[in-house]
C-alpha cells in the first residue's frame, strides 16, 4: 500500500481527553520489579512482562508476565517465564500473534557463563508451546538487549547485540534470529549489517506481511541511528540507511514501530553536544524506506535531558511517543511524558505527564496501541509500591476520529 493511501486513512484525535490513573501491575512488591515491555492482542487485551528480583539463594531475577484487559484490568496472576532460574533474567521483549500466541525474549545467563538471549512461547490460554530455548547459536561473547517482533502465522524475528573479541579487540554487532510459534528456529542467525562492528541498542517492527525494519544506534565517535529493512524470508531489501541527519554525541537509542501496510516511524533520544540537553527525535518513512519527514523534535517541554524514547504506531497510522524527562532541578521527580502524532509529525494532542505519583524516579517507560487507537503506557515508579521499583501503567481511551483533511469530527 503507497504512503498516499495511507495518509488519506482517518486519523484519532486525543485532544481534549483526560488522563487515567495509574495501576499497579505488579502483585509481588518484594525487590525491584524492572524492565517492563508491553504487546496488544487483536482484541485489545495487553500483555505486561517485566523482570522481578528474588534475593533467595540461586536466583536473582526472573522474567514475569501478566494480562491486563482493554481497560488496563489484570486478568491473570503474575506467571514466572523462565525455567532457569540461575542468574539474571533480564531485559524482556514480548510480541503477539494474530492467533494470540505469546513469544517472551530475554537475556540470561548462556553457555560460557556469558549473557545470552533466551526465549518461549506461549499459547492463548498461557500453555507452554515451546521450552525455554536459546535464540543465539553464536555463543562466543555476550549476547544481550533483545528486541523482537512478529510477523502472519506466528513468525517471530528476535534481534540483540553481540558483543566478541576478534583480532581487533572488542566488537559489537547487531544480529537477528528468525523461529516459527514452536520455537523452531527459520535459517541461522544472521547479522544486521555485515560490515560493522559498532552497533548498539537494536529494536525491530514488523508489517502483516512479515517484512521487518530493524533500527539501532552506529556508535561511532558522532552516533547515527541506521535502519535497514528485511523482507518475510529475512533477506535484506535495502542497504543501512542513516535515519538521523545530525550527529549525536550524547549516548541514545532508538525505537521503531511499523503499520500492517509497512509504513514505519522511529524514534531516538539524542543531542549534538551532550546529554544534559537531549531531546527525543522522530521520523516517519513509507513503506519502500522513502523519508516521509525529515527528522523532527517531539518534545515540547525543552528544559532538561529527555530520554528513553519508545514509539508504538496504530493502524491508522496515529503514533504515541512516551519517554522519561528528567529535570533540570535536583529536587523534582523524573517524570513520563507521552504526546500522540498523526503520520505527517503533527501532533494530535498536547504533551501530557503520565505519572500521577512524583516522588522519587519514574523512568524507563513502554507502549504499545491497541487496535481502536486506545495508549497503553507503563513504566518502573521508585518506592511507589513499598518497595523498590514497581510496575506501573495507564491506558489512556482513543478520541473522536478527525478527517485529516477537513480536521472535523467524524460521525
Amino acid at each position: 500500500m503507497g504512503i498516499t493511501r495511507l495518509l488519506g486513512t482517518l486519523i484519532l484525535c486525543t485532544a481534549g481527553l483526560a488522563i487515567a490513573d495509574e495501576f499497579q501491575a505488579n502483585v509481588r512488591t518484594s525487590g525491584n520489579q524492572c524492565n517492563p515491555a508491553l504487546a496488544v492482542t487483536t482484541d485489545g487485551r495487553a500483555v505486561l512482562a517485566w523482570s522481578s528480583y528474588y534475593s533467595s539463594s540461586g536466583r536473582s531475577n526472573e522474567i514475569v508476565v501478566r494480562h491486563l484487559d482493554p481497560n488496563g484490568t489484570p486478568i491473570s496472576d503474575e506467571l514466572q517465564i523462565n525455567a532457569i532460574c540461575a542468574g539474571n533474567q533480564t531485559e524482556p521483549a514480548v510480541a503477539i500473534d494474530d492467533m494470540g500466541f505469546l513469544c517472551v525474549a530475554w537475556q540470561g545467563p548462556g553457555a560460557n557463563d556469558e549473557e545470552g538471549i533466551f526465549a518461549c512461547i506461549l499459547d492463548a490460554n498461557d500453555e507452554f508451546v515451546s521450552e525455554e530455548f536459546p535464540v543465539n547459536t553464536d555463543v562466543t561473547g555476550r549476547q544481550t538487549g533483545p528486541g523482537i517482533a512478529v510477523g502472519p502465522s506466528g513468525t517471530f524475528v528476535v534481534v540483540w547485540e553481540s558483543q566478541s573479541l576478534d583480532e581487533a579487540g572488542a566488537g559489537i554487532a547487531i544480529c537477528g534470529q528468525r523461529f516459527d510459534a514452536t520455537g523452531t528456529l527459520i535459517g541461522e542467525e544472521f547479522w544486521i549489517d555485515e560490515s560493522e562492528y559498532d552497533c548498539r541498542y537494536p529494536d525491530v517492527a514488523a508489517d502483516a506481511a512479515g517484512n521487518f525494519t530493524v533500527a539501532w544506534l552506529q556508535d561511532r565517535t558522532n552516533k547515527t541511528i541506521c535502519a535497514r529493512q528485511f523482507d518475510a524470508n529475512g533477506v535484506p531489501v535495502t542497504d543501512p540507511f542513516d535515519v538521523s541527519i545530525a550527529d549525536i554525541t550524547s549516548m541514545t537509542r532508538p525505537s521503531v514501530a511499523m503499520t500492517p501496510s509497512g509504513a514505519f516511524v522511529i524514534v531516538w533520544d539524542g543531542d549534538p553536544n551532550r546529554a544534559s540537553l537531549d531531546d527525543i527525535h522522530a521520523r516517519c518513512f513509507a513503506w519502500d524506506g522513502t523519508p516521509h519527514s525529515d527528522p523532527f523534535v517531539v518534545n515540547s517541554l525543552r528544559a532538561g535531558p529527555q530520554q528513553w524514547p519508545q514509539v508504538a504506531i496504530s493502524e491508522v497510522n496515529e503514533f504515541a511517543v512516551v519517554w522519561q524527562h528528567e529535570h533540570d532541578d535536583p529536587n523534582l521527580a523524573t517524570d513520563i511524558f507521552a504526546c500522540r502524532f498523526d503520520f505527517d509529525g503533527q501532533p494530535v494532542d498536547t504533551e501530557m505527564k503520565l505519572n500521577g505519583y512524583v516522588a522519587g524516579k519514574q523512568r524507563y517507560p513502554e507502549v504499545a496501541m491497541g487496535p481502536d487507537g486506545s495508549m497503553i503506557a507503563a513504566w518502573e515508579s521508585d518506592d511507589q509500591d513499598g518497595s523498590g521499583y514497581g510496575i506501573f501503567a495507564l491506558v489512556q481511551p482513543p478520541g473522536p476520529i478527525v478527517d485529516p483533511k477537513t480536521h472535523e469530527t467524524a460521525d
